[in-house]
């Protein structure tokens, strides 16, 4: 799908692009058809005066300006329009991915990869502009190259052409290297990613120690790597322009020669000359564009390849008042290849009712965390059927994770803006939560609190909270989660909880206990 829509895109872009791109090099013919009337001028056989022909002149370069700015102003309305629609195109994606494709090592490597490569697409999108007004110039201007010497026209595209696509093609063969230059920009992002935050959670000297060596190490190597590449593909970028001076030194001694024999005259050679450089820029930088070229097919079949990682599945059906795990199984893969898929659930059965609140207890390593995961469809069953109570739907799960990353908390204070219920307002102030929707840094403790205003103020009827009380100070776990409860029985919301930590008994009665290492056994 994406492969035929930048296919549809680039041909309407370039449908739109060439009538200006036709105009403009149609004010260059006229320009050569003004150094032509320019030599009559000199000659007397004019019927321009200077004046006429100055004023001429100028007229046409204005409205070879005109249509330059609209080719550009073209061109880049395509180019960010495209990245646009692009970012938002991966952004979805992103959202949509596969749970699994997640555990895999290179997950986060791959995702900076495709983020790079909408980088690359908008950076190098005019190369295919660049290619169309190349193309336009030769089709208006070998015409009269031909009328004005055939044999200096042969000379040029028989001996100097062949010569700058041998160049052309080292060039091509830059491009494996140019996508794992990319794949190794992208991996040393990640593991820039991962150190930052290691260094603001991690106090231990030598790991901090040992990381910072090797992402020293790593840096040094990226940049050498990409400083012979860039070597190498500006080394052969400047080949081709010696290349070019070169040509024109042979163009203009085989030129010698023809005015030598008489086949070409002064005047002959002054009209070749000036269609040549007329045609030479836009052809140069089409030749010089060519290693963007490169980077833009690079970056355009990572993208293809990104396309096809697989989403994430429909979410279950929701019907009835239950929660329902039948034979279901659950496993993580290995960090490689070779290491053996770590097995969480074998057939699993459950069947909880949402009238009762839930208690998940079990041991570390049980599978708590996952198994909220996996009804929150944050993860995808390997084998079994799960059927959802209906109130999971049209609003979804709320699920508040251990490892607490909020949202910005302006989206919070719309949301209690828009609803504005009394229970909301005690839950606040008995948490003593307000002051901290405006402190720009929270503590465990505050973004826990601040998470479990935010499971209440959701419009989801199931709220998932995976050790909702680890962070909040003991004295003030039993208040909240009384405050909580009596919240969720008023507003209609199932409530499931995993938890370490022993509950006093008047809270815990109000929970269905499960012990999920019992079930698992069963």
């Amino acid at each position: 799908m994406l492969k035929k829509w930048l296919k549809k895109s680039l041909l309407k872009g370039i449908l739109r692009f060439l009538p200006l791109a036709i105009a403009s090099s149609a004010a260059d013919g006229a320009l050569l058809w003004g150094i032509r009337s320019f030599m009559e001028l000199l000659s007397q056989e004019s019927t321009f005066t200077l004046a006429e022909w100055v004023a001429l002149m100028v007229l046409l370069t204005a409205l070879r300006l005109v249509f330059l700015f609209a080719k550009v102003r073209q061109n880049e309305t395509w180019i960010f329009s495209i990245s646009s629609t692009l970012r938002s195109w991966f952004i979805r994606k992103l959202r949509n991915l596969s749970p699994r494709f997640f555990h895999d090592q290179n997950s986060n490597t791959q995702t900076e990869m495709a983020f790079d490569a909408i980088h690359t697409i908008q950076s190098n999108g005019n190369v295919f502009f660049q290619a169309t007004q190349a193309i336009l110039q030769l089709l208006v201007f070998i015409p009269v190259l031909l009328y004005i010497s055939w044999p200096l026209t042969l000379f040029l595209f028989l001996i100097i052409v062949p010569l700058v696509a041998l160049l052309q093609r080292k060039i091509h063969r830059m491009g494996p290297e140019e996508e794992s230059l990319l794949f190794e920009k992208s991996k040393f992002r990640s593991q820039f990613d991962m150190t930052r935050r290691l260094f603001r959670t991690w106090s231990a000297p030598q790991e901090r120690a040992t990381l910072s060596a090797t992402l020293q190490s790593d840096s040094r190597n990226l940049s050498e790597h990409t400083r012979r590449f860039s070597i190498r593909k500006n080394g052969l970028s400047l080949v081709m322009e010696s290349v070019s001076v070169l040509s024109m030194v042979f163009v203009l001694a085989f030129c010698a020669i023809l005015i030598a024999q008489g086949w070409m005259d002064s005047k002959g050679l002054i009209l070749f000359c000036s269609a040549v450089l007329l045609s030479y820029k836009p052809v140069k930088e089409c030749s010089r564009a060519l290693p963007e070229f490169r980077a833009l097919a690079s970056a355009c079949a990572y993208l293809f390849k990104f396309e096809t990682i697989p989403e994430k599945e429909p979410a279950p059906s929701a019907s009835g008042d239950n929660l329902t795990v039948r034979q279901g199984e659950f496993s993580y893969k290995g960090l490689d290849s070779e290491s053996a898929e770590t097995q969480v659930y074998r057939n699993l059965n459950l069947s909880w009712n949402t009238k009762q609140p839930v208690l998940l207890k079990g041991q570390n390593g049980s599978g708590k965390t996952t198994l909220l995961r996996l009804i929150a469809h944050l993860e995808e069953w390997s084998q079994g059927k799960m059927s959802l109570p209906e109130s999971a739907s049209p609003d979804g799960i709320f699920l508040m994770s251990q490892d607490l990353e909020l949202p910005p908390k302006h989206l919070l204070k719309k949301r209690l803006e828009r609803d504005p219920s009394p229970l909301l307002r005690d839950f606040i102030e008995a948490s003593r939560i307000q002051k901290l929707l405006s402190k720009e840094s929270l503590s465990g403790g505050e973004r826990a609190k601040v998470a479990l205003l935010w499971a209440l103020a959701s419009p989801s009827k199931i709220l998932l909270l995976d050790e909702p009380l680890a962070g909040i100070a003991l004295n003030d776990r039993a208040p909240i989660l009384k405050r909580l409860l009596e919240a969720c029985e008023k507003l209609g919301k199932w409530l499931l909880i995993s938890s370490h930590d022993r509950l006093p008994e008047t809270l815990e009665s109000k929970f269905l206990l499960v012990d999920l290492d019992h079930e698992k056994s069963l």
